[in-house]
């Protein structure tokens, strides 16, 4: 008896226990979708870095194919050389500074009558939890442009 009324079979409500049931089925549903969402962020991040890391390669191979390399002469910054000591390259990006290594290689190809040069141009940055270091950047992320050059008159 309820308010003075007899409560009949046909009338449901929900006891506690359904809840409970009801909002942990709520809260594992959400939790997974919290980590889609972190995922994404995280990749959309990582993204966004090697987007950087490639105009700051671009930038450098063009700046590479500008120099002399000639009958005439060869500019310093074309001579064989091995990989370069890495050069950091800071960034202003959204969130702040991000720090990147930009290290260079150029190698003669002597296999053909023309001289030709190759350039290597390997963009570094440091991400995430890995420890694990890449060379010639010696940073735990990276990517790398090539381009080969010929010698004009």
């Amino acid at each position: 008896m309820f308010n003075g009324k007899i409560m009949s079979q046909q009338e449901h409500g929900f006891t506690l226990v359904e809840l409970m049931v009801a909002l942990l089925i709520f809260m594992v549903v959400m939790l997974g979708l919290a980590k889609v969402e972190i995922s994404a962020l995280l990749s959309h991040r990582d993204n966004v870095f090697r987007d950087e890391a490639l105009r700051i390669a671009e930038d450098e191979v063009s700046r590479l194919k500008g120099e002399s390399f000639s009958i005439s002469g060869t500019s310093a910054a074309l001579a064989q050389a091995a990989w370069s000591t890495p050069q950091a390259v800071t960034v202003k990006m959204r969130n702040g500074n991000v720090s990147f290594a930009r290290s260079v290689q150029v190698t003669d190809i002597a296999a053909t009558a023309i001289p030709m040069k190759r350039i290597d141009v390997a963009v570094g940055w440091t991400s995430g939890t890995s420890t694990a270091l890449l060379n010639p950047t010696n940073r735990n992320h990276q990517t790398a442009l090539s381009t080969i050059i010929v010698q004009g008159n």
